[in-house]
């Protein structure tokens, strides 16, 4: 179950235990701040999508790909995008990503855009290893802090904001999500109803 929370886009939430266990700790004290308003204890593999306020807008950048092309999130404005920050040695990372996979093979041709924000300190040489054993086919930056900057600092990974087609945040998770969760929010982001895309 899905529990609506609202707060503002860009604060740092102190999350309860339940989700702390599932969640790659980021060991960095200085990136934590009290949260401006109390939240939820929530299991983080059935309600760690909070819905976010309408006005909050997505902030924008530009970055290089892993693959050596250039991303500016404005661009993709129209497309439903799923921002992950996540690491390789993060476990939870690790389980949500071939759902990710999936959802975006089935509807990148619908508007969808997944974008992994990897956080690793070694580079390319443990992210495209990663790729290869997952099939991840959707875009990948290995942050430089250029994101970091504006959609950190988080808690933890992995940590994903889902963007609208209008470049307002719609919803906010800590913790490894499931293609069973965010199916149904991003068909109805994408304007499609649920027997259109059966699996």
């Amino acid at each position: 179950m899905f529990k609506s929370v609202r707060f503002p886009f860009f604060i740092v939430m102190v999350l309860t235990a339940g989700v702390l266990l599932t969640a790659c700790n980021t060991d960095s004290e200085e990136k934590k701040s009290e949260p401006k308003e109390p939240l939820e204890q929530l299991d983080p593999y059935s309600a760690t999508m909070y819905p976010a306020q309408a006005e909050a807008k997505a902030k924008d950048f530009t970055v290089t790909l892993v693959n050596g092309e250039s991303f500016q999130l404005s661009k993709h404005r129209g497309k439903v995008v799923m921002l992950n920050i996540w690491a390789t040695w993060c476990p939870p990372c690790e389980e949500e990503t071939p759902d990710f996979v999936d959802l975006y093979n089935k509807y990148k041709d619908d508007g969808l855009l997944v974008l992994g924000v990897s956080i690793d300190e070694q580079g390319e040489s443990v992210v495209k290893p990663f790729m290869e054993k997952y099939d991840v086919n959707y875009p990948m930056v290995i942050d430089d802090g250029t994101i970091m900057d504006k959609y950190g600092p988080t808690m933890g990974v992995p940590t994903t904001y889902v963007i609208g087609p209008e470049g307002n945040l719609q919803y906010f998770a800590v913790g490894a999500l499931t293609k069973k969760e965010l199916e149904p929010r991003l068909q109805k982001l994408l304007g499609l109803n649920q027997e259109d895309k059966k699996s």
